[in-house]
């Protein structure tokens, strides 16, 4: 073989190995790419159902909270406030019924967990809800306070089993001294949630519960 066509066969075979150095290149970047993707989803994953550690205060399931000086200054005048279409009033235990049965349910729900009613509270979910989630254990009483309801849509449902309304509300509030037994996502601040509720059963029940988790 002359030089010519050595020379030649050496260009040929420098180019095969550029070539395959590029795809090899190419591989572990797509694979870098993939790690990197798997472990975004992963790291989402974990921060939708991991608790965060926040510095809870000590359990007293004995404790009555409404002889707590404190707490009790904070609900004084009124704590919940209900939105809806731009106008924001003042709502209690007992005139929340003039705002609606969905209204009146969900203040109610928010007393199940003042008094630490598991129970009570437990009951306000229909099985649609416990299809994907399990029952709230025992908690103690929890002072809420800085409550805000807003109405965020309403829609009539047609099925061939008849018709039903499903609403979406979002819940805020703050608990003072949150001890965990309730909710461990929050500390002294605030998560918003939003809440579903259906007439589907012939009663209202919440069929859905989020907390949307941002980054």
């Amino acid at each position: 073989m002359d030089k010519k066509a050595q020379k030649s066969e050496m260009n040929k075979a420098k180019k095969r190995l550029l070539i395959a150095i590029g795809v090899i290149f190419s591989l572990l970047i797509l694979l870098a790419v993939a790690s990197a993707l798997i472990d975004l989803y992963e790291n989402n994953k974990a921060s939708e159902s991991e608790e965060i550690d926040f510095d809870f205060y000590e359990a007293n399931y004995e404790e009555d909270i409404f002889l707590n000086e404190e707490y009790n200054k904070k609900i004084s005048g009124g704590f919940i406030s209900y939105e809806k279409e731009d106008v924001t009033v003042g709502i209690n235990r007992d005139n929340a019924y003039a705002q609606g049965e969905e209204v009146d349910f969900i203040v109610e729900m928010l007393y199940d967990i003042i008094y630490g009613d598991n129970v009570a509270y437990n009951q306000r979910f229909s099985t649609e809800y416990y299809k994907n989630n399990a029952p709230k254990d025992k908690f103690t009483m929890q002072m809420l306070y800085d409550v805000k309801i807003s109405h965020v849509s309403s829609e009539v449902v047609n099925t061939e089993a008849g018709n039903y309304t499903k609403s979406v509300y979002t819940v805020e509030y703050r608990i003072y001294r949150n001890n965990g037994t309730f909710r461990r996502d929050i500390g002294n601040g605030a998560r918003i949630q939003y809440i579903t509720v259906t007439n589907r059963t012939g009663e209202i029940l919440i069929d859905e519960l989020v907390t949307p988790t941002y980054k």
